[in-house]
């Protein structure tokens, strides 16, 4: 008997040290259930950048799209010094490629945080890869566990809780920037996407609460998007043979200038299939025709976003940066729609992605005015 009793206890104890090994072999320990660390290569690649950021009084980050800026720097910081003692220093540490979780870690890097920060990016969020469509339960309920102020106190006092309570998932190393080759089918790249937009909203939360914490002010610029450029790719779910035909009808008759008809075919073609990008461009196109902008403009974002190929910003980052700053009272900029407004005028844009450098001048005029008033807030 005390045999048996003794097996049973043995069980029992490789049981209970299976279930611990388990939940916490391969788990990290985490405030924030980001499914991705930074090597020490990576913190390495900074050092040597981090003491001119350090000395900036203006630190503009993002990605490609803030890469014009350096054009206006010196002009910037010549006429923001008219009305100071001095002219402050800008320095532009924006980085092809450079996704919000990146411009994240170097802005943490940082000993010393710049009195203002301007963010222009969200082209890139998806270069590279960050985390793993398969592990889309586990981040959702991570994240809702770390929005639970109660359950987020206790890991804040101690720390090792968040192996036991974050879900687990996969963890990718950072180092240098590599891209990322998808080769996922439709319907789990739109759940990447998803994915994609809850983290680059807690990045961005976590962003805004740095510069605040560190007395610093953020100004947020939004994505301009060229909404006339078609979809490189439409995801398979979304579409058939037969909506492929349809889509071939009604882009003829825009050819043909019969944008009446062509908006009726389109707008009921664009509800029957919710997730079909091209749809909605063709949509847009035929609004363009009627002169209806509004509906184009509404049609061609949607259009961005459910683009499968990921080569470009889209009208979902923006939103979440405008929703953010509305909610937390933030400076924002939204060079998005200063390009959108004007859409149907030639001449917009200078490729795929840069706005003209008259657009860009325009968006450094209204810069300069909203940091000279933090300026003048912190002289």
């Amino acid at each position: 008997m005390m045999k048996k009793i003794f097996i049973v206890l043995v069980a029992l104890t490789m049981g209970a040290a299976g279930f611990a090994w388990y939940t916490f072999a391969g788990k990290k320990t985490l405030l924030v259930p980001y499914p991705y660390f930074f090597n020490a290569n990576a913190t390495k690649a900074l050092e040597a950048e981090l003491p001119a950021a350090e000395r900036a009084k203006i630190l503009i980050v993002g990605d490609r799209m803030a890469a014009p800026l350096s054009n206006y720097t010196k002009e910037l910081s010549e006429e923001l010094g008219k009305n100071f003692k001095s002219p402050p220093i800008i320095y532009n540490w924006s980085k092809p490629h450079e996704g919000l979780h990146r411009t994240l870690f170097k802005l943490k890097s940082l000993k010393k945080v710049p009195s203002i920060i301007v963010y222009l990016g969200a082209s890139s969020e998806l270069y590279e890869k960050t985390f793993s469509v398969s592990d889309f339960h586990a981040l959702v309920r991570n994240f809702e566990i770390y929005d639970d102020e109660k359950i987020i106190s206790l890991i804040i006092t101690f720390p090792w809780l968040s192996k036991v309570l974050y879900k687990k998932m996969n963890y990718y190393e950072l180092g240098a920037i590599k891209e990322y080759k998808n080769v996922l089918p439709g319907n789990l790249r739109m759940k990447e996407k998803e994915m994609s937009f809850m983290l680059f909203q807690y990045e961005l939360k976590e962003m805004i609460d740095l510069v605040k914490d560190k007395k610093s002010s953020l100004v947020l610029i939004t994505t301009p998007l060229n909404l006339e450029l078609p979809p490189k790719e439409t995801c398979s779910t979304a579409t058939s043979s037969t909506v492929v035909e349809v889509q071939q009808e009604i882009d003829a008759l825009i050819q043909q200038g019969n944008f009446k008809k062509a908006f009726t075919d389109a707008k009921e073609l664009a509800q029957e299939t919710p997730g079909n990008a091209q749809s909605f461009y063709l949509l847009g196109k035929a609004s363009m025709g009627l002169g209806d902008l509004a509906e184009a403009r509404d049609a061609f974002k949607k259009a961005t976003v459910f683009d499968c190929a990921n080569w470009r910003g889209n009208a979902v980052y923006n939103s979440i940066m405008k929703a953010e700053a509305k909610q937390r009272q933030l400076a924002l900029i939204d060079f998005d729609l200063m390009m959108s407004s004007s859409l149907s005028k030639e001449g917009l844009f200078s490729d795929d992605f840069f706005p003209q450098n008259l657009f860009y001048q325009n968006l450094v005029t209204e810069l300069k005015e909203t940091l000279k008033n933090f300026l003048i807030g912190n002289d």
